[in-house]
């Protein structure tokens, strides 16, 4: 195992990249370059087991030495169960003088903020298209993206330090998860502002020409066209898949959304109601239009989505939860709760995957087109990517693949694109019944090496 050389003031000062410091364990300074060119060093100390990384302080305020001694200590905090910033926090408020009686404005916590904030806009009618309601959106924002530090703080007592401890790393690995908590909690911080609730203040979650916006990482994870195999590596990618559904919830959502070449959030947050069969006894996936990111406005009917054998034989095999129509097939059940899989869940089981299949031919489960900007290594596939782009390209080439043509419309249709003039210009049941030939032969190829070998 490669150990971290032992870090220097001289290589410290000179560092434009981050690096570990060596002798503490997770210890390792956070290079952010600013607007003026220079670079700000932080001392930050990440423990895998707690998942989270911890601000000790910055260089040279904090001087090398100090770091060292701080990190071990936190480590040995950490190694007893104790949280050392809270610790610390604690400590620094014993030596404040008692607070003068507050307000009952200035008790307003950021969590009950968001709550009022999002109570106000859905009375107007703000988000009633939504695929989902802002307060389910919230609720697993608060679950899993915001610590009870910023959750139970007073507004006004918000720093941007705060915000940058909690998602600067997710700052640069997810592409919109930390994006769109940032922009709520703006909004609904101005809002406050505005409807004077709070007094005027900075607000602490300005990316754009604010002081988080110094703090956190300027390497963002690369949007634009999901990462996806070339068609000719989907059948090994789906044999490695079907190995794992089994045991994974996962494992079959992923499965499901490639042989039904679905949206990430329209596989995820399926329902057992949405599984109908249709005048001839054949199985079809039927979202309502509300739920599909091209809503009714534009298609007035609901999506039909023809399931493939494969793909029914992955329903008939999933264990069931709940027996309403509107359980969830591929459900999380998170402390007695029954929800959908978030696009984490997914991500990471992908990540796993491509890890070990990487450690099998030194390659992985990755798009050859597309690459990191910083590293210049390929990136590791999407499900959006597999489910749609991968579907897309095998469908378009015929004689590559050894199918029989497919329209260009034929094939806009089943992607569920805007311009659906396939279904609109012929009889819908013509276009389920061409669709369904696409959807066939699709699955047939998926699973064509599952039982080789």
């Amino acid at each position: 195992m490669r150990v971290a050389n032992r870090m220097t003031d001289k290589r410290l000062k000179a560092l434009t990249a981050d690096a570990s410091c060596g002798i503490v364990p997770g210890l390792y300074v956070g290079v952010r370059k600013l607007k003026d060119g220079t670079y700000a060093r932080y001392f930050l100390l990440r423990d895998r087991g707690l998942k989270r990384v911890f601000t000790l302080g910055k260089y040279p305020e904090m001087s090398l030495a100090e770091a060292f001694e701080k990190g071990l200590r936190w480590r040995k905090l950490i190694a007893e169960g104790i949280d050392p910033s809270e610790q610390e926090k604690a400590a620094r408020d014993a030596l404040r003088p008692s607070p003068a009686p507050q307000k009952e404005e200035d008790a307003l916590t950021f969590e009950k903020l968001i709550w009022k904030w999002i109570e106000f806009n859905t009375k107007r009618g703000r988000w009633k298209n939504a695929e989902k309601s802002r307060d389910l959106v919230w609720d697993g924002f608060f679950r899993n993206h915001i610590p009870k530090e910023i959750r139970d703080c007073p507004v006004v007592d918000l720093k941007p330090q705060m915000f940058c401890d909690a998602l600067g790393e997710k700052w640069g690995t997810m592409i919109d998860t930390p994006e769109r908590i940032l922009s709520d909690a703006k909004r609904a911080i101005d809002w406050a502002i505005r409807s004077e609730m709070i007094p005027p203040m900075v607000n602490p979650c300005q990316v754009v020409d604010g002081r988080l916006g110094d703090l956190l990482p300027l390497n963002r994870p690369e949007g634009g066209h999901e990462p996806a195999l070339p068609p000719k590596r989907m059948p090994a990618f789906f044999k490695a898949l079907m190995q794992l559904v089994p045991v994974s919830q996962t494992a079959r959502c992923l499965a499901f959304a490639i042989l039904t070449s679905a949206r990430n959030t329209t596989a995820r947050e399926a329902t057992w109601g949405e599984i109908q069969q249709d005048d001839d006894g054949r199985w079809l996936h039927v979202i309502p239009r509300a739920r599909m990111k091209v809503k009714s406005e534009k298609i007035p009917f609901d999506r039909k989505t023809p399931l493939c054998p494969e793909a029914v034989q992955l329903l008939e095999s999933a264990p069931r939860v709940g027996r309403s129509p509107d359980s969830y097939i591929f459900p999380n059940v998170n402390k007695g709760r029954n929800s959908p899989f978030s696009r984490d869940s997914v991500r990471a089981l992908i990540k796993r995957m491509h890890d070990k299949q990487k450690r099998i031919d030194g390659i992985g489960w990755v798009d050859p087109d597309q690459f990191h900007a910083k590293t210049g290594k390929p990136r590791i596939v999407t499900l959006h990517g597999l489910a749609r782009a991968t579907f897309n390209t095998w469908a378009k080439d015929a004689k590559g693949y050894s199918h029989k043509p497919f329209s260009r419309d034929l094939r806009e249709s089943c992607l569920d694109h805007r311009n659906e003039s396939y279904q609109c210009a012929y009889d819908r049941e013509q276009a389920l019944g061409d669709m369904r030939e696409v959807y066939d032969a699709w699955g047939k190829f998926c699973m064509s090496l599952v039982h080789v070998g």
